[in-house]
C-alpha cells in the first residue's frame, strides 16, 4: 500500500514548514491529529543531504506505527515537549538557509501522515478512525506510563535491547533520535550507562511493568527478526520483573500479534506464505500468526 500526497490531500487541514520540520494537522472523520515530520532536503543532483530513514517501505511504516504507540504509551513523549537530541540538530544543519522544494515538503507531509496511521483503518479507499484495537493497543491505552522513573527505565531498556546484538544501525539511531531528549539522556549517554539491575526493575511501578515489557518486545521485533541475543535480553527483563512463564509468553504474544498486524497494515495485504515467513522471523507460531491475520480481517470488515 503506497501512501501519496494526493491520496491524503482530503485529510490535510494544515501544513506549515518550521525550519527543518513540517507541522501538520489532519482530520479524519471528526477527529483532528497533530503530527510532525522532518524535511529531507535534496541537492541538485537528487541525492539526499540528510541520511534517509526508511519510512516508505513496509518495514519503515511498521517502525512508524510502533513509534506512534510508544509516544501514546508515555503520554506524547518521554519528557513532554523537550526537543530531541543530535538527530534534530543534524537535520537543522541540513536544512537551515535552504529553500524547501514542494516535493520535499509533500514527502514530509506523507511521513507525518504515516505516523498517525496506527489510529486509522482504510475502508473502500477512505481512511476511517479505527474502532477496534489489538490486545496490545488496549493494554497500552489502559495503563499509559505516567511516572518519570518508569519512562526512563523504558528508554534504557530500549537502548539495551537495540545494542544486544552488538551494534546499533543507522535506522535504529534515527528511531531513537525521534524521542530521546535531555531528561532521558542522549543515545550516547544511555549506551554508556550500566546495565539495568534487578533493584532498578523492582522500583518500576506495578501498573507499568507489563507495558514496559511489551513495548520493548515490540520494538525489538520491528527489525523483522528476533535474534537470540534479543530473546535472552527479554528473558532477563522478564525475570527481573518477576513474571511467571505464562505471563512472559502472554505479553510476548501480544507484542507479536501487534507486530504482525502493523506489518499487514503497512503492506496492505499479505499471502499466507508471507505471513508464515514473517512469523518465522519474529519467533511466532505460524498458526497463531494466521489467526492474528484473520482476527484483523474480522475487525476491519
Amino acid at each position: 500500500m503506497e501512501i501519496t500526497y494526493e491520496s491524503i490531500k482530503p485529510y490535510i487541514l494544515e501544513e506549515k514548514v518550521d525550519g527543518s520540520k513540517v507541522l501538520c494537522k489532519f482530520q479524519v472523520e471528526n477527529q483532528v491529529f497533530d503530527s510532525v515530520a522532518h524535511i529531507k532536503t535534496s541537492t541538485a543532483d537528487g541525492t539526499a543531504r540528510v541520511k534517509k530513514m526508511v519510512t516508505n517501505t513496509a518495514l519503515g511504516r511498521l517502525r512508524s506505527s510502533v513509534l506512534r504507540v510508544l509516544r501514546k504509551a508515555v503520554g506524547g513523549g518521554f519528557a513532554g515537549t523537550a526537543v530531541s537530541m543530535a538527530g534534530n540538530e543534524m537535520l537543522r544543519q541540513g536544512t537551515d538557509g535552504l529553500k524547501v522544494s514542494k516535493k520535499d515538503k509533500e514527502a514530509a507531509v506523507v511521513r507525518a501522515f504515516e505516523k498517525i496511521m496506527v489510529e486509522l483503518t482504510l475502508e473502500r479507499g477512505k481512511w476511517r478512525l479505527a474502532t477496534e484495537f489489538s490486545e496490545f493497543e488496549k493494554l497500552i491505552k489502559r495503563n499509559p506510563l505516567t511516572k518519570a522513573y518508569d519512562k526512563k527505565i523504558l528508554a534504557r531498556m530500549l537502548v539495551e535491547m537495540a545494542r544486544a546484538d552488538g551494534t546499533i544501525e543507522a535506522e535504529e539511531k534515527a528511531f531513537f533520535d525521534d524521542f530521546l531528549n535531555k531528561e532521558t539522556g542522549t543515545l550516547g549517554e544511555l549506551m554508556r550507562a550500566p546495565s539495568i539491575s534487578m533493584v532498578e526493575c523492582e522500583e518500576v511501578s506495578e501498573e507499568a511493568r507489563e507495558n514496559v515489557f511489551m513495548i520493548v518486545a515490540a520494538v525489538a521485533l520491528t527489525d523483522n527478526e528476533f535474534a537470540d541475543e534479543e530473546q535472552l535480553k527479554l528473558d532477563e527483563y522478564s525475570q527481573m520483573f518477576e513474571f511467571s512463564e505464562k505471563k512472559h509468553e502472554e505479553l510476548l504474544r501480544y507484542a507479536q500479534d501487534y507486530t504482525i498486524e502493523a506489518y499487514i497494515r503497512a503492506n496492505g495485504q499479505m499471502s499466507r506464505d508471507e505471513i508464515y515467513a514473517f512469523a518465522d522471523k519474529i519467533g511466532m507460531e505460524r498458526g497463531e500468526a494466521e489467526r492474528t491475520q484473520i482476527r484483523l480481517e474480522k475487525r476491519l470488515n
